[in-house]
């Protein structure tokens, strides 16, 4: 009877071990979208120049927390996009990374779309963006697509934390002289070239009144004598000449007038 009951008893034991890991092999083929061309991520690494920099958008574990994988999810699979551009139709590169794309695609419409966006837009001020040389980029998509691939279920729960705000650069005492100095040479420069163009200015406009000024003074002065002219050349024009004295007075006092600047003035 011991012996009959000890047989069932491993028998028991072997059909759970058996169930469990065909459950286990079961989650694992329908649970993840991935498969094992996870290694062809190091032969396309070698194929591409090493000194090559690949841009990527990425978040940190420290920053990302439990939704690390599901932040950093699409801007993998953009990064790789774009490096897929770069190839033509019927490179193997191109082939190699499409594989990736499509596996970071299954892995991604397993999730709530609604959530992951979510998640990426609260955690939208810690994305971080660099270039990154050819070996390190793809050993960060290897580390994305492995964890991924041992990833179930739903985007778990994660708060962000509070975004960084750029600090005001520190207040150094020497940098502040050293800007007030040069506040003070811009001014006095300003000043040498005002306090001159000022200057010209007015002796400018004081020459000018002035010589108005003497050129209406002289003018009120042989007015009446150009008046008394007119009137005795009207009265004797008939019987006798004009006068060469007063005729040569005239024109002397119309030649003072021009050196004065007075020659468009009617006289």
């Amino acid at each position: 009877m011991f012996h009959m009951r000890e047989v069932k008893i491993g028998e028991s034991i072997c059909v759970l071990v058996l169930l469990f890991s065909g459950l286990v092999t079961c989650s694992g083929v329908f649970g993840s979208p991935l498969t094992d061309d996870v290694a062809t991520l190091d032969t396309l690494s070698e194929n591409i120049p090493s000194d090559y920099r690949i841009p990527i958008k990425f978040i940190t574990k420290d920053v990302g927390g439990a939704c690390w994988l599901h932040l950093n999810l699409y801007p993998v699979e953009s990064s790789l996009k774009k490096l897929a551009v770069k190839f033509g139709n019927q490179s193997t590169n191109k082939a190699n990374i499409t594989i990736f794309i499509t596996m970071l695609q299954d892995f991604r419409f397993t999730l709530n779309s609604d959530d992951l966006e979510d998640r990426m837009q609260a955690f939208k001020c810690h994305y971080r963006r660099e270039k990154w040389p050819t070996r390190r980029f793809f050993s960060y998509v290897k580390s994305v697509l492995t964890v991924a691939g041992s990833t179930y279920g739903d985007i778990p729960p994660c708060t962000p934390p509070p975004c960084q705000t750029l600090a005001a650069p520190p207040f150094t005492p020497g940098q502040s002289r050293q800007q007030n100095g040069m506040n003070s040479a811009v001014h006095g420069l300003l000043a040498l070239l005002i306090i001159p163009s000022v200057a010209i200015l007015v002796l400018t406009i004081q020459m000018a009144l002035g010589r108005r000024g003497r050129c209406g003074a002289r003018m009120r002065e042989i007015e009446p004598h150009d008046r008394a002219e007119e009137n005795r050349n009207e009265l004797h024009s008939g019987a006798a000449q004009e006068d060469p004295a007063s005729t040569s007075a005239s024109e002397q006092d119309r030649a003072w007038l021009d050196s004065l600047g007075c020659a468009d003035t009617e006289v």
